[in-house]
């Protein structure tokens, strides 16, 4: 949706000519499966828009687990996107981050939800 040709990013840069970096922050990474294709929409609009850079935030990875078929294609897909550093910047959202967003722009989470420590696991998953 974000970046479809004609889409909502696409209608921003018209608008405001001199944006020059875009900053998203996404509960998935972004994939390249058949039904979303974000990957390569994400690229498409990059070749529309040398311009600009991208940072997006993500919480979690998306069907990259060997569970999923599409696994080795999405992870691929990553490896391709993040390839053109430093035009486009991935980062998992840990932390600091995580935090600060959820205090400033996620309303009606328990308070005691705001204050849990990094499990070992996310910690690894991080980094």
């Amino acid at each position: 949706m974000l970046f479809e040709a004609g889409g909502y990013l696409d209608s921003v840069t018209y608008t405001y000519e001199s944006i020059g970096h875009i900053i998203l922050y996404s509960n998935y990474s972004p994939c390249n499966e058949a039904d979303h294709c974000c990957i390569s929409k994400i690229y498409n609009f990059l070749i529309k828009h040398p311009e600009v850079t991208l940072c997006i935030y993500f919480s979690q990875l998306y069907h990259t687990e060997d569970s999923f078929p599409t696994a080795m294609w999405n992870r691929e897909a990553l490896r391709s996107l993040s390839s053109l550093w430093p035009h486009v910047t991935l980062y998992p959202l840990s932390g600091g981050i995580r935090h600060y967003l959820l205090c400033n722009f996620v309303y009606g989470i328990p308070r005691s939800t705001l204050y849990h420590p990094a499990l070992p696991s996310r910690t690894l998953q991080d980094q």
